[in-house]
């Protein structure tokens, strides 16, 4: 089996504002984008970020299938200085739920949302665990 992750993928009842929110805001790539079916795909250097609007996906799984969003914390490690990252998405309108914070551990993470309210840490290793 194969441990490393190469998908996230986010489903949604506001397909267009999501696609917006990780394309401009964010400023991820888009790989790929199927008019009609609400699929949109971002690459990143080591995953794949997709957006199904709700009602694609549910014609993947099942409608009873389908939970509500936001029930998730999904992780981008920051390459660069995380508290300027956080400057620079706040001003970009991002919602953050939490501030750039040192954990014990020797990570330092902030907490924001998307528009269908999941959770998005960023997060820089300050010191590696022993």
């Amino acid at each position: 089996m194969n441990t490393s992750l190469e998908w996230v993928i986010l489903i949604t009842e506001q397909y267009t504002a999501m696609k917006a929110f990780y394309e401009k805001t964010l400023g991820l790539p888009i790989k790929r984008d199927v008019p009609g079916e609400e699929f949109t795909q971002f690459t990143l250097q080591n995953c794949n970020i997709a957006i199904y609007g709700k009602r694609y996906a549910e014609t993947l799984v099942g409608k009873d299938k389908i939970g509500t969003p936001g029930r998730a914390i999904y992780s981008f490690a920051a390459s660069d200085d995380i508290d300027l990252l956080y400057q620079q998405l706040k001003a970009k309108g991002v919602q953050f739920i939490k501030e750039p914070e040192t954990q014990p551990w020797g990570q330092r993470t902030a907490y924001f949302t998307d528009p269908d309210g999941n959770i998005w840490e960023i997060q820089q290793w300050i010191s590696k665990p022993a």
